[in-house]
């Protein structure tokens, strides 16, 4: 029963991550800086703090008997993921919801899987477990070649618009990587688990403990980023033009997007400790990148494109997914007994 409840808020949580991204294309007046300093702000530090103090039992009491060494690795990993966000949103932006969400979270679902099993499990790569998972994160590189050769086709090899896709791609497939940060946080929260459940915390809530700590940190770079390009650019009286219907929006997909991952962190608990964080990783991946590429594609954002250029972009997304569904059924035990 914990094991199909498990799977259901995985499914649950990439369905929300696959939408969240959704609100914010349909904000007026405001440029990307402004929508990311208030998504930064509601999804990263105030619904963030607020969902962690409802959840956790003495959650200030749980801080403070941290370890230093483990505090402080989660705050750099949340610095680092900070930083790789500002390149996900810009390359989001640059790149749609049908091109950059497979590229960016194909990238980070193997990575977020192959990562904490080196670290934990690096047993299974001496077996037939490890070199499926190989084989998947290999089908994996050959579907987002084809995604990167979709967009080119798209927009004309020597377009000026080809070059921009080629450099937002770059920079996507960079935060793809560091986009696998919250799980490999997820992974070395073990002890703050411990923690939190001998101050009487449940079990399946302690080890979203991590979320609130690692994402403040995001928020504190993507803010001083945004406000950065707002006095540059001298557009910030902007933030308060469609004020109501703006904020609204940046607020819902602020709510989708910490929501999915304390939902994720729960999900992944009950698929079992450590191989949840495995299994789960892929399998929330997938979710989001079909929901996500359905959004863009029913946004009309491959509209334009050649019937070539369509063929390799599914082309590429199902060979995406059959990598990731390659991953995830790697850990399942009757496959590999």
């Amino acid at each position: 029963m914990e094991l199909a409840f498990g799977f259901i808020l995985v499914t649950l949580a990439g369905g929300l991550q696959g939408s969240f991204f959704l609100p914010m294309t349909y904000t007026r007046h405001w440029k990307w800086e402004h929508s990311w300093l208030v998504f930064s702000l509601f999804a990263m530090l105030i619904i963030n703090w607020l969902i962690a103090i409802l959840l956790i039992n003495n959650l200030g009491e749980v801080i403070r008997q941290i370890p230093g060494d483990t505090f402080w690795t989660v705050l750099i990993s949340g610095t680092i993921w900070g930083l790789g966000t500002i390149l996900f949103g810009k390359a989001m932006e640059q790149l749609g919801m049908a091109l950059g969400y497979p590229v960016i979270m194909g990238i980070s679902a193997v990575a977020g899987m192959v990562i904490p099993a080196i670290i934990f499990s690096s047993e299974i790569f001496l077996n037939l477990k490890g070199w499926i998972i190989l084989f998947g994160a290999l089908v994996s590189v050959f579907g987002i070649k084809m995604c990167a050769k979709a967009s080119s086709r798209k927009e004309g090899a020597s377009s000026p618009d080809a070059k921009i896709s080629a450099k937002w791609l770059t920079l996507g497939i960079i935060s793809g990587f560091t986009s696998c940060l919250p799980n490999i946080g997820a992974a070395f929260s073990n002890n703050i688990k411990e923690i939190a459940l001998a101050v009487g915390n449940k079990d399946y809530l302690a080890s979203n403990v991590v979320w609130c700590l690692f994402f403040t940190m995001g928020s504190l770079i993507n803010v001083v980023y945004t406000l950065y390009l707002m006095r540059r650019g001298k557009v910030g009286s902007l933030l308060f033009r469609q004020s109501g219907r703006n904020w609204l929006l940046i607020l819902g997909m602020s709510v989708m997007w910490i929501s999915s991952l304390y939902i994720y962190g729960m999900g992944s608990f009950l698929l079992g400790n450590n191989i949840g964080l495995i299994v789960g990783w892929p399998l929330l991946v997938i979710l989001s990148i079909l929901i996500g590429n359905l959004w863009g594609i029913y946004r009309g954002e491959w509209a334009s494109a050649t019937a070539y250029s369509k063929k390799l972009l599914n082309t590429g997304l199902l060979v995406l997914l059959v990598s990731l569904v390659i991953i995830a059924l790697s850990n399942i035990k009757y496959v590999i007994d």
